[in-house]
């Protein structure tokens, strides 16, 4: 037993690629092989599971029913700190999730966010809400080729962003020279503190991302 107990993790982590680690978060992509079921484990932490590709996907708990759930790609979920399972892509194709862990517990006060900075109420209709709780709050934020945002300001810990699509664009904030921001589908990025800035699409595509904000 004490051999398995040692080896679960390694199992984990050949599926596992980790890209962001600091004291906010861990980011990192799991890609979930069809009918490859994982090794019973749990996870400590609250997590933000963005989900890539459609796919089907079975989570078994010891002594429960089995969840079986659908996903289609650009699904976002909040999954709680938990008991002990496993988890099987029971679909045909190689599923691809962006596992975003909070590390810290929620503030004793949420941020400071003032109205016309808040890129959810300036700019609606690029900018929709998915979930907000005591710890993050994720949005879904597009603009169009050659499309530039407000200014506007991300309050709290920290933001993360990973890219739906490929992505092309220069980032101008408010105290600093503009710089370059690209990368592929799945690609993440992670800013710390409060940050007030604009971003341009300078490519020839929409650009489709998931923003975390971290209280």
């Amino acid at each position: 037993m004490r051999a398995l107990v040692f080896l679960l993790p390694l199992v984990l982590a050949a599926q596992t690629k980790v890209s962001i680690d600091n004291a906010r978060v861990r980011i990192l992509t799991a890609v979930d092989r069809p009918h490859q079921p994982t090794p019973l484990h749990k996870h400590d932490a609250n997590r933000v599971m963005i989900y890539l590709d459609d796919g089907s996907q079975d989570i078994s708990v010891p002594g429960a029913p089995v969840e079986h759930h659908q996903w289609k790609a650009g699904d976002v979920v909040w999954s709680p700190g938990g008991p002990q399972h496993v988890s099987e892509n029971v679909g045909t194709a190689d599923l691809h999730i962006i596992e975003i862990e909070i590390k810290q517990p929620a503030p004793a006060a949420p941020p400071d966010r003032k109205k016309e900075l808040d890129p959810l109420a300036i700019e609606p209709s690029h900018n929709k809400l998915i979930f907000e709780n005591a710890q993050v709050r994720v949005f879904r934020s597009t603009r169009e080729p050659g499309g530039r945002e407000k200014w506007h300001e991300h309050a709290g810990a920290g933001r993360a962003v990973v890219l739906l699509a490929p992505l092309a664009a220069r980032v101008e904030p408010a105290n600093g020279q503009s710089s370059p921001m690209s990368g592929g589908r799945g690609d993440a990025f992670w800013t710390d503190g409060y940050i007030k800035h604009r971003t341009s699409n300078i490519g020839t595509t929409p650009a489709d991302l998931i923003v975390i904000e971290v209280k």
